[in-house]
């Protein structure tokens, strides 16, 4: 293709590009140093002869093409290409005047036309006229916005992957239909995508094929459709000849030993299909599809793909806790592990996944060895035995033979994606070009059953292994754990491999492991506590990235929240340290750019100290910030349930009486007849079938009325439960979490039901009625529900519940356990009232008033109750209303968190911030706060010191962009544009304090101020003390 013109600063004025670098901009090939992707870069740059490409943290987003006269047809090449890439989202062409912006998402067409652009072309805007939308392009992409505001255009069913998957499958079916086993049909399908790779690369060209075949045919394809299975064995013996006997033994057979499947014309039929790659096969076909081409495709991405092709077969999958790992978290957690590797390892160091799977991980690391030979060495290639030196400290294990082959398949791509095809072909001349993989360093076997030598050891250990337990007491896993007593809390294989990993590790070496967030970071079952607290003393934990939050967008399939831990041996075991706490949050670049974004709000420190002593300290700082961790702690020193409530199991199992106390306990379980797969077992129960039965459906909050409610059908339970609970004054209480209002719920009833053991019930003695009144009416509040989402496991990590345990940690004090207890009084008079209104409501004739109304009027009395202050209930408010609706987003939904603030809304965030200042500066001096510059996607606050107060304005007297590049000449250190990742940059200027932030809901709400003011006051009283001219960038 021909060279583009270089992008001229007009346009990377136009675009806010000016004071973009490396590596979040490119502009030349020579550039691209030590960067994810790098490959792909430089082939947009150099082959396509893009003109520069924009990355948002190091992934390839916006690509852009400068040209003197529009040309169609090199558009939808290059955005074919670009498709094939399956990296950049947007495709900017600009000439002359216009930017015409090209959706990468929607799938490319063979030809230009109307169609074309109807499909694929986002915008056209005139650069003069439209200046301000033209340099919002960049700013709207980093925060997800462009992709929102567009999002017809950026269809994830028409990406690359997805459209190569499908293609997969319905290739594997048809294969399969057509007498092909499962195991034939997928060494089919990689022989022949391992040839399509070679011929759209032009490393066996058009002459290659006509000597294979005796000039039978000129491609593969032509090859497929003359339906000649003997010419097919005829190319696949010269390509055994001259690259490698694993990967072309015979169709459909990598095993010399054993016979291969007999392949038909109706198996290269359906390879023909394939190989054209010009329509979706399972939807019936396109054929104006410009199709895909293994001359783009990314190895990493077809190694993830087919990872997640294998893992269609659902019974395996579940079995073996295997879920494929995409591309965007592969990439993650190479980056997280690469940036704290030592250069000795990157320079030396063994890789080794011990669940390989397809070998997205190995063929990441071996690409990231690549980058770091060429940038040491400055260098642009690498000398084929260096690159096999490198291919040599790649290795992967994994039980599934079929996947590892596959990661075979996709390392001997990686290894010639580093070489040019004339070199290649060269090369080839020679014979065996490829160097065995199988049964050396990719290899078919079990991480626990070691060979009699001694074991293997690596610098790094890296990758995502299984995260359930494999069925069967005598799996290796369990053995091994046993033997060296090492803890598998719930049998979990994750557990195993952690151990095991550390018996791998040469000294100063690294593990990198994808883990069950609910298991290694936030259960606090003994058994799990105590191997977290072995984790983090006998290995040195590095960094921690929780991916709670994402738990919903991370696999396809898995639902499970994820972790990446990164952690070596421990030589110190009794020493504490610090170690990297991120949790990253999910927001529309995830949702729509497969992007994950680590913002520095996000990023904290833990001790391992911190870790050993306190069950909950992953979970504790999730979410919470400095004023919440406050508030949490001032509650936990109050006397909480547990003080006043005994567990009803407990008392069972001492065989202590019930009868005066607070007792806890769960409802019957229900008997499902004897082929019922729990118990076949049951008990005959006095009470349920007798009583009227409370289904969860009918349960009502505050007071519970029987009217309408029937006994259960059988007497029959396969649990009795807490008996005592299904009589007498007590507090009902499911144990979900109701998401439609976000409360926790319970009711007040002295009627007799029964209720299965989803509800649990706190009995309550004689003369304590008005106190369990007053319970219920605090579980009920805003308050209760704020205390468990950072003080419980399960709720805003997995599930929305909370479990009997975790409820006796809810504070529940005395009215002289409280700082006023005139104030707490008359509240809890007010509560108690309240229920007692309910309950005689419920019995009485309909009375007219609004559940919000009671509700509100809850949270204000549970509010004085606990004597909270102003900015206290600021903090619950914001959490319920705005944070835990946002949490775990599924695919598809917009929360308010991450929507723009109003007006109001930024005019609350700066009056909170400034109030939390009276009393901390000196007499006289005020600050006033002024919104300096705007668009949709950041703004600038400026914070001014001044004697006399002033009304909060939004100015807007310049544009974004000219007030960040004033900003930058007082930024003395290296920045990225990227302010999505800074929301708490702040810049001193004179007696001025900036804060560049982003404009979502997250960043401006009333308890963010909070936070922000105890980070940014003493900066300020040091800025009024010296009284003098200051720039700094903190």
């Amino acid at each position: 293709m021909t060279r583009a013109q270089v992008l001229s600063n007009p346009w990377k004025q136009r675009l806010g590009l000016l004071t973009r670098q490396s590596p979040e901009f490119y502009e030349s090939a020579e550039a691209v140093l030590d960067t994810p992707h790098a490959v792909a870069i430089r082939a947009a740059l150099d082959e396509l002869g893009l003109s520069g490409m924009l990355c948002v943290q190091g992934v390839p987003t916006i690509a852009m093409l400068q040209v003197e006269e529009y040309d169609p047809k090199r558009v939808v090449d290059i955005h074919g290409a670009l498709w094939n890439q399956g990296l950049a989202s947007l495709l900017l062409v600009l000439t002359q005047d216009t930017v015409r912006a090209f959706s990468l998402a929607r799938m490319p067409q063979r030809e230009w036309g109307d169609d074309f652009d109807r499909r694929c072309l986002v915008v056209t805007l005139d650069a003069t006229m439209q200046a301000l939308e033209v340099s919002n392009i960049i700013y709207g992409a980093e925060s997800g916005r462009l992709w929102k505001e567009h999002a017809e255009y950026f269809n994830s069913k028409e990406r690359i992957d997805e459209v190569l998957l499908g293609n997969l499958n319905a290739s594997h079916q048809e294969l399969c239909k057509a007498s092909l086993s499962t195991d034939a049909a997928q060494a089919l399908l990689i022989q022949a995508m391992f040839i399509a790779y070679l011929e759209d690369r032009e490393i066996i060209t058009k002459e290659y094929v006509e000597g294979a075949t005796r000039k039978k045919a000129d491609s593969f394809s032509a090859l497929l459709e003359s339906r000649d299975v003997k010419l097919l064995k005829t190319l696949f013996s010269t390509l055994r000849e001259d690259f490698n006997g694993d990967l072309f033994v015979a169709p459909c057979s990598f095993e010399s030993a054993s016979k291969a499947p007999t392949v038909t014309e109706a198996h290269l039929d359906v390879l023909a299909r394939f190989r054209s790659g010009r329509e979706e096969m399972a939807k019936g076909g396109q054929f104006r599809f410009w199709g895909y081409d293994f001359r783009y495709i990314p190895i990493e991405l077809v190694s993830a793909v087919y990872d997640r092709f294998l893992g269609e077969r659902e019974d395996e999958r579940k079995a073996q806790g295997a879920y494929y790992t995409p591309m965007f978290l592969a990439d993650s957690v190479v980056s997280q592990l690469w940036d704290v590797l030592p250069t000795t390892t990157r320079e030396k160091g063994h890789f080794l996944d011990p669940a390989c799977g397809s070998g997205v991980f190995l063929v990441r690391s071996f690409q990231r060895l690549c980058e770091h030979w060429r940038t040491t060495r400055q260098a642009r290639t690498i000398r084929w035995d260096s690159l096999l030196s490198i291919l040599k400290r790649v290795h992967g294990w994994d039980l599934n033979g079929s996947a590892v082959r596959v990661a075979v398949f996709s390392l001997y791509v990686a290894l010639l994606e580093e070489v040019s095809p004339p070199d290649i072909r060269a090369m080839v001349k020679r014979g065996k070009l490829l160097p065995e993989l199988w049964g050396k360093t990719l290899v078919r076997r079990d991480f626990f059953v070691d060979p009699e030598k001694e074991l293997d050891s690596f610098e790094v250990l890296i990758g995502n292994p299984p995260w359930t337990s494999r069925r069967g007491p005598t799996r290796a896993s369990l053995a091994w754990s046993k033997k060296n007593d090492a803890p598998m809390p719930s049998g979990e294989d994750a557990w195993a491999f952690v151990w095991k990993s550390l018996k791998h590790l040469s000294p100063g070496g690294l593990v990198a492991f994808l883990l069950p967030a609910m298991g290694f970071l936030h259960n606090h079952a003994a058994n799990s506590l105590e191997a977290r607290r072995k984790l983090v003393t006998e290995s040195k934990i590095v960094r921690v990235i929780n991916f709670a939050d994402l738990r919903f967008q991370l696999f396809d399939g898995a639902i499970r929240p994820a972790a990446l831990i990164i952690f070596g041996a421990n030589d110190r075991p009794q020493a504490s340290y610090k170690f990297d706490y991120w949790a990253p949050k999910a927001d529309l670049n995830l949702q729509l750019k497969r992007m994950i974004t680590l913002s520095s709000a996000d990023k904290l420190t833990l001790s391992s100290s911190t870790v050993e002593r306190d069950g909950l300290a992953f979970k504790h700082r999730l979410w919470m910030r400095e004023p919440d961790s406050k508030l949490f702690a001032y509650l936990t020193r109050l006397p909480n349930l547990a003080a006043l409530i005994k567990d009803f199991g407990g008392l069972k199992r001492r065989r202590e009486d019930t009868h005066g106390k607070w007792v806890i306990g769960q409802g019957y379980q229900p008997y499902h007849g004897s082929d019922s797969a729990s118990s076949s077992s049951y008990y005959m129960s006095k009470f349920v079938g007798q009583l009227p039965d409370l289904p969860i459906e009918a349960f009502c909050r505050l007071a519970q009325p029987v009217d309408g409610l029937e006994p259960a059908r059988s007497r029959r339970v396969r649990r009795l439960g807490f008996e005592a609970g299904f009589s007498g004054p007590r507090v009902l209480i499911p144990r979900g979490v109701e998401t439609t209002q976000w409360r926790l719920r319970a009711a007040y009833t002295e009627d007799a039901l029964t209720f299965q053991h989803i509800i649990q019930a706190i009995s309550v003695p004689e003369g304590q009625e008005p106190r369990a009144k007053l319970l219920t009416a605090i579980l009920n509040s805003r308050l209760a529900l704020w205390f468990a989402f950072h003080g419980t496991a399960s709720f805003g990590t997995e599930r929305p519940e909370v479990q009997q345990a975790e409820l006796l940690n809810l504070p529940f004090p005395d009215i002289n356990d409280l700082p006023d207890p005139k104030r707490a009084t008359e509240a809890s008079k007010k509560l108690v009232k309240l229920i007692q209104r309910e309950v005689e409501r419920i019995k009485g004739p309909f009375e007219l008033r609004s559940a919000d109304d009671i509700l509100s009027e809850i949270d204000r009395l549970t509010y004085d109750y606990f004597c909270l202050s102003d900015s206290e209930v600021t903090l619950v408010e914001d959490t319920v209303t705005q944070i835990i609706p946002a949490t775990q987003p599924h695919q598809g939904s917009y929360p308010q968190l991450w929507k723009p603030p109003t007006q109001r809304d930024r005019e609350s965030y700066a009056r909170t911030l400034i109030s939390r200042f009276d009393g901390w500066l000196r007499e006289g001096v005020k600050v006033n706060a002024a919104l300096e510059a705007s668009n949709a996607d950041l703004a600038v606050l400026r914070l001014s010191l001044a004697s006399s107060e002033k009304d909060y304005v939004e100015e807007r007297t310049e544009s974004l962009q000219s007030t960040i590049a004033r900003l930058a000449e007082h930024i003395h250190r290296p920045l990225d544009g990227n302010f999505q990742l800074l929301p708490d940059l702040r810049v001193f200027v004179d007696t001025n304090l900036y804060l560049i932030k982003p404009m979502q809901m997250r960043f401006w709400l009333e308890s963010t101020a909070l936070a922000d003011a105890d980070a940014v006051a003493n900066e300020l009283e040091t800025v009024a003390d010296i009284g003098r001219d200051r720039s700094q960038a903190l």
